[in-house]
């Protein structure tokens, strides 16, 4: 029996990964850029939070590209917490499969496994809202 809930994570999948290191030389410091859209899909009463993470080293031996789609289920858009849970709550749960995908995807590719730093990602919340869209389904 499924229970009703405001908001839950439904599954997740990654729509596209690229890996690339350049140079045989060890890999330097990280660097991460993360870029996020959101799609409102109201006649399914889904969100779909698309994660863009950008990881290079400043030695430029190494980059991946990992785009990451979580889908969420909600009850009701008049909800008084649904900004939080799409602009928040969602990054913050999709975030730790990108980081999880990264090691992963390093470790199996015979380098040393990249681990992401945990990150608090409220500053992500203003570019999430601007690039967020209702689809008319």
């Amino acid at each position: 029996m499924k229970t009703s809930q405001a908001f839950s994570f439904s599954h997740f999948f990654i729509q596209k990964s690229h890996i690339e290191r350049l140079k045989p030389e060890e890999i330097g410091s990280m660097n991460i850029d993360i870029d996020v859209h959101g799609y409102i899909h109201a006649k399914d009463k889904t969100f779909q939070l698309d994660i863009i993470a950008k990881v290079w080293d400043e030695s430029e031996v190494f980059n991946a590209l990992v785009h990451g789609v979580g889908i969420f289920e909600f009850e009701n858009l008049q909800n008084k917490n649904i900004e939080s849970y799409f602009y928040l709550n969602a990054p913050a749960i999709l975030f730790p499969y990108i980081r999880a995908y990264v090691t992963s995807l390093t470790s199996l590719s015979g380098l040393n496994p990249i681990t992401l730093p945990t990150l608090n990602l409220e500053s992500l919340k203003n570019k999430l809202k601007e690039n967020t869209e209702l689809v008319e389904d």
